[in-house]
């Protein structure tokens, strides 16, 4: 929404000298020139984005810009008040209880709480979650008979300071309280992951591997439609999916919350469409083998699949 001038002045400077005039900038805008590469590049280096996103079709552009910028952006330094309320579900008091277990967790991967941290009042919760108080205070009797919180009457309530059974689903909270390395986490997802697969290509079965297929399908589609953000959306449920399949249920638990704890440490993201074809042929593989129960294959076609997302996230 900047004009073309504002726009100039904050992306195409060099030396408090412009690239090019407004009357250039309006031509580019309007067709493509010999020099549109070159001024692509310049946009790119200023946003940190893959230059060839550019080259998308303006539909595919428009679609895929949050994609591609959200590696600039940060949820550190928000407060409470900045986060988006949840959807109002005012009879469903276990998914608000799951719900509200979740935001502590992410509080506290994000290092804005801490065991033994007194949670805000349940007028405050209610406010942020857009639920009425009532729904807060029995939300918090569930966190609270599940060893989560501790409700402390005329003092207040607090995340436990023993909390093993904290994410017991997806994994005790020990796991996110030590130092986090972020070498040692991934070290321990690419084990579960490679035993994941492995598992998932013995033990699958038909009614499983039509649950992979079709969150395989849903990526496929959403990766030939250029549908980035869906595709990188779709990219968890496809490694749960698998890790389903392995009819391992603490494994599955595990991989969830390493993964997790990953994208909280690394803050890294996949802002590159070379990325993503790489991604997409790579999981066409693991799902070939997987689907065609040959474990060996699915094991190194994982073990590549995990080498590669190193270089990629640069982790």
């Amino acid at each position: 929404m900047l004009s073309q001038s504002a726009f100039i002045h904050n992306y195409l400077m060099n030396n408090n000298q412009p690239h090019l005039s407004i009357s250039k900038l309006s031509t580019l805008e309007k067709k493509l020139s010999k020099d549109s590469e070159h001024y692509a590049s310049l946009l790119a280096q200023a946003f940190a984005v893959d230059s060839k996103l550019f080259q998308l079709p303006p539909d595919d552009f428009a679609k895929n810009i949050d994609v591609f910028l959200a590696n600039q952006r940060s949820l550190h330094g928000k407060t409470l008040a900045d986060l988006s309320p949840i959807e109002k579900k005012s009879s469903q008091v276990e998914t608000l209880a799951n719900t509200l277990s979740n935001f502590l967790e992410d509080q506290i991967l994000a290092n804005k709480m801490k065991p033994g941290d007194k949670l805000p009042s349940d007028r405050n919760l209610a406010a942020l979650f857009n639920v009425g108080r009532t729904s807060i205070r029995e939300a918090l009797k569930v966190l609270n008979v599940l060893g989560l919180i501790n409700i402390l009457p005329g003092q207040g309530t607090f995340i436990a300071s023993d909390s093993s059974e904290f994410f017991l689903t997806p994994l005790s909270w020990t796991f996110f309280l030590g130092d986090k390395n972020l070498e040692h986490v991934i070290s321990v997802r690419n084990v579960l992951e490679i035993e994941s697969a492995r598992l998932a290509a013995i033990n699958a079965t038909i009614e499983d591997l039509d649950n992979l297929e079709l969150i395989f399908e849903q990526s496929k589609r959403a990766y030939l439609e250029r549908n980035y953000q869906h595709f990188v959306n779709l990219d968890l449920d496809f490694h749960l999916s698998i890790a389903q399949c392995s009819h391992n249920p603490i494994l599955s638990n595990l991989l969830q919350t390493s993964r997790k704890l990953i994208k909280h440490i690394s803050k890294s993201g996949m802002v590159n469409i070379d990325n993503l074809n790489a991604v997409y042929q790579e999981h066409s593989l693991i799902y070939e083998n997987i689907s065609q129960h040959r474990n060996d294959e699915a094991v190194l076609a994982m073990k590549n699949h995990l080498e590669n997302a190193q270089i990629r996230y640069s982790l």
